[in-house]
This record gives C-alpha cells, structure tokens and sequence, in this order.
C-alpha cells in the first residue's frame, strides 16, 4: 500500500476507494481484510451485520486482483465491498425480517439488484440487522438481537436499514443498500450521520426485495444506496443502471442512471421549509436547514419560503393505508411471534375492534391528544370500499404536491428528514408520528435524499423542555426528551426533488456536503463506538 492509502482503509470513501483500486495502489485483498478486522474489532459492541463473508470473500478478492493485473476488462465497482440490508435476497441467506418463522428459508438466488452490482464487479461483505417485520424506528429482533448507534450505544441507528446504517458510520462497511417505506434508509442517514437515498419507486429493481406487508401497493418500498458520501450514492446509482435492470424487471423504466455532475446549482429554485405545519421539528434540524438553505444559496440556488400541502393528512393516510388488513398480513408473518416491544403499542391498537378505538379516540381527544386520537381513528382493517378512497387521495395528493411545485416552478425542497435526533432504545413504539417529513416522500413518489451537517448543541439541549407549551401533546414532550439527552448526536438534513431526478437530488447532496463538512460540529463519520451518555 502506497501513502496514498496512508488512512486506515475502513475510514475512506467508496469512491476514494475504487480510484486507489483502479490505480493498483490498493488491492481488494488488502481492503476486504481492513474491513474485516474493523468489523472484527467493532461487532461486539454495534451489532451491525447478521452474516459475513470471510474466505469466501477473500477468495472473490484475489480473483478480482488476478483479473486486474491481467489488464481484463473490469466493472466499475471491481474489488469494492458492499454490505446488503438483511430483507434483501443474497443467494444461499435467508431474509428473516427478523422473525423466528423465516430463519433456515434460504434464497435461491440474488436480488437483482444485488445481481447488477455484483456484475459491476462488487462484493458482497455481508448483510446487516433489521427490527422485526422492518417497521421500527430501532433495530431490533429476536433472531439477530439489538443493533446501537455508534455514536451513543444507548440510542437507536433508525429503521429499518438500522444494521447497515451503523455498519456504514462504524468504517465496518464502506456503503450498500437499503430498503424504504417510511424513512427506513432516511431517518438511519440522519441518526447516524451518514448519507443515504430513497430514489423514486421502481428505479431500482425490487425484485428480491421483502417486506412485512406484500401487495398493500398504495405506498410501496424502494431500494436505495447509503454511504458516507454523496459522491459515493452517485458511485452506487451509476452501477445500478436501470436500462440493465429493464431486461429482466418491467417495472422498471429503462432511462440511463443519473448524473448529478450535469446538474448546475445555478439555475435551481429550491423550496425550503423547516416545519411540515404537522409536528414542529427540535431546534437542531431547524438550525441544520438553515445552514443547508445557506449552503445552497451559496452555490447560487435560489431559495424559496415553501408551506407543504396536507401535512397532517399524509400522515394519516399513510397510517391508514399500511395497516389497511388490521395486522393481519404482519401476525401470518410472525406465525406466533410475540410483537417486538417497539411494536406492541400498534399491535394493541390493531386487536382493539372498531368501536372501542372510536371511543378510545373520543377519550384521547377530550385530555387533548388530538394526534394521537386522529391514530386510533385511522389505523385497522378497512373494506375495499375505503381502501380504494384511500388510493385514489393518494393519487390526487401527489398531484396537487408536483401542481404546488408548478406553480411556484420548484426543480427540489429541501427540509428536516425527521421531528428529533436518534432516540434512546426501546422508546420509539410511541413515536411513530416523529416520521412526518420521511412518511410524505414515499407516499407521495418523490426521489428523498439525507445527508449530515451538523450535531445537537449544548444550548439545544437545555432548551428542549423549558420551551414546552403547558398544553403540549405526549409526542411534543417526547420529540423535545429525545433532544434534551442528544447533545453531541449527529443531525441530518433531507433533499427532495421531482420524480426520476435522483441527479438533482444527490447534486444538492453533494454542495451541501461541499460546505459544511469542515464545519466544527460536522459529525465525521466513521467513529468509535461511544458507550451510551448517562
């Protein structure tokens, strides 16, 4: 290894990494056993991953060095390691979805996606840790256990791509792919500090993709990169050229993938907002906007003030759409399982009938909880009648959002990813509504990017409760506990722009990344696992 490699090989970008492999100056041997002992050395405290690969991987990795010195020609990602979210088919691994049921039920062959990137020339290092059925904002099961943030191991590294979030932010994994529905490759960027993107549904193959809830299609997962960079999620999309993918997936559209470098800032007008109108954000991501919104001025965008349309009832529908079977899709998959404890407070809501939530909505009403009161209204099981209503507001939603856009000629907003920073484990079961800002780009199809910029400050901190209204909900009180003990912790910011503009979107990324990232309180990643903050 050359000094141009003189850093640790774990903590470089993946696209510094395929320059120093594609020079010879690094050989994917070398690299592939400089993540292996990082992970070696990490593991026991972060849990990130559920399976790796060691000699077999190895193996993969003088092949690929043998080819190179041959002078054959190689894919764009040869000798780089990537890691796989555990839901994603890897041939001869099963995709538990951290459930007891589906342990020993291995896959028979690779995910298309994951097939595309391996013949881009990449390996695969492993797959990391999920919650239960994929739908916690933690990372937890009873099959792989719990996964932490490296930054603080008392708090969670988000869901559900939770395990590859915290692998990626430990130097265990360069970057890889994640799934989501709701933010679950959005809200792990913004908890750990690492960049991650939901590109538009069906731009990425999902064919080897699985879920707790299959054929609920009102509002649908999609695959999607996350890494440490921006520069590295364009590295990842380029590989995952959807006119290859085409061949053997109609759902994909067959466009060429997209290139952020022939994106101009300049000539951008950029929606901005800090506050959905639904649940106020914790000073710390209004602060992070503001200096992305700088950011972004800077690199001469054009800002524009931007309200959402439908803030509140995006959510809702949402809620209303996802649980649409009253749980029933989820208790068939968990054959029995008891319900993770992230995940008991929805499940009691969903085995209460009809009328006792109607009256237990009227009760949470009357103390004054009129969020959650409008949940117990929306969630359980709903004919077909009501289900149809609820994708065709779908429908109309999406829409009016790209009309609002038209009008005020909007190319991309940018925004919070989430209402607080990585909360303390075993205590978002009742937070789920903390996912406003993630919850409205998936439902409505818009291509969503999260990058960091800066940490919770001390004076944050101390403010969070004593700014409190008396007549403040439970999740008001929640959102501003979490901020209360997250000094230190990182926060992200999320991009957005119009359907099939992924280049858009990591390009914003990317001259966010430009700018704050010599910013004293950038939270640098990877890190040493940190023991839990008392």
């Amino acid at each position: 290894m050359t000094e141009a490699a003189e850093r640790p090989l774990w903590s470089r970008s993946a696209t510094e990494l395929v320059a120093l492999l594609q020079a010879r100056e690094v050989s994917s041997v070398e690299l592939c056993r400089a993540l292996i002992a990082r992970a070696d050395a990490t593991e026991e405290r972060v849990h990130a991953f559920v399976w790796r690969r060691r000699e077999e991987l190895l193996a993969e990795a003088r092949a690929v060095d043998a080819a190179r010195a041959r002078g054959d020609a190689l894919g764009p990602l040869a000798g780089l390691p990537v890691s796989i979210k555990e839901n994603i088919d890897v041939e001869g691994t099963d995709a538990t979805l951290g459930v007891r049921a589906r342990v020993g039920k291995p896959a028979s062959s690779d995910a298309l996606a994951v097939r595309t990137i391996r013949d881009a020339g990449a390996l695969v290092l492993g797959k990391t840790n999920v919650p239960q059925l994929l739908l916690a904002q933690e990372t937890e099961n009873a099959v792989y256990g719990t996964t932490p943030n490296p930054h603080d191991l008392g708090r969670s590294p988000g869901g559900s791509s939770g395990g590859e979030a915290a692998a990626i932010a430990t130097g265990s994994s360069v970057c890889g792919l994640g799934t989501d529905i709701g933010g679950s490759i959005r809200v792990p960027a913004h908890f750990c500090g690492i960049f991650g993107l939901k590109p538009t549904v069906d731009r990425i193959s999902l064919r080897g993709s699985n879920g707790a809830v299959p054929g609920q299609e009102i509002v649908r997962a999609q695959m999607g990169p996350m890494a440490r960079t921006a520069a590295d999620l364009a590295l990842l999309m380029r590989a995952l050229d959807p006119r290859q993918q085409a061949l053997v997936d109609p759902a994909v559209p067959p466009l060429p993938p997209p290139d952020p470098d022939a994106v101009d800032l300049r000539g951008l007008r950029i929606g901005v907002y800090d506050d959905d109108g639904f649940l106020t954000p914790t000073a710390s991501l209004r602060r992070a906007v503001q200096r992305a919104a700088d950011a972004l001025q800077a690199a001469g965008a054009t800002l524009v003030p931007y309200r959402p349309i439908a803030a509140a009832e995006l959510v809702y529908l949402w809620m209303g759409a996802v649980s649409a079977d009253g749980g029933a899709s989820m208790r068939r998959v968990l054959a029995g399982e008891p319900w993770s404890p992230q995940l008991q407070a929805s499940s009691k809501i969903l085995k209460m009938p009809a009328l006792a939530r109607v009256a237990a909505a009227k009760a949470m009403e009357l103390r004054g909880e009129s969020r959650l009161a409008e949940l117990l209204r929306v969630l359980g099981a709903k004919d077909v009648m009501a289900t149809w209503d609820i994708a065709a507001e779908r429908t109309r939603l999406r829409r009016a959002e790209l009309d609002a856009w038209q009008t005020l000629g909007l190319d991309a907003v940018l925004c919070p990813p989430h209402a607080c920073p990585s909360m303390p484990l075993r205590t978002s079961g009742e937070m789920t509504l903390s996912l406003s800002n993630s919850f409205r780009w998936t439902f409505l199809n818009f291509p969503a990017g999260v990058g960091p910029v800066t940490r919770v400050r001390a004076e944050e901190a101390q403010r969070a409760l004593a700014g409190l209204s008396p007549r403040a909900e439970r999740i008001e009180r929640q959102i501003a506990e979490v901020e209360a003990g997250a000094v230190g912790l990182p926060v992200g910011v999320q991009f957005v722009a119009r359907p099939y503009r992924e280049d858009v979107v990591i390009a914003g990324l990317q001259a966010i990344e430009a700018a704050v990232r010599a910013d004293a309180d950038f939270p640098l990643t990877p890190v040493e696992p940190k023991e839990p903050t008392p």
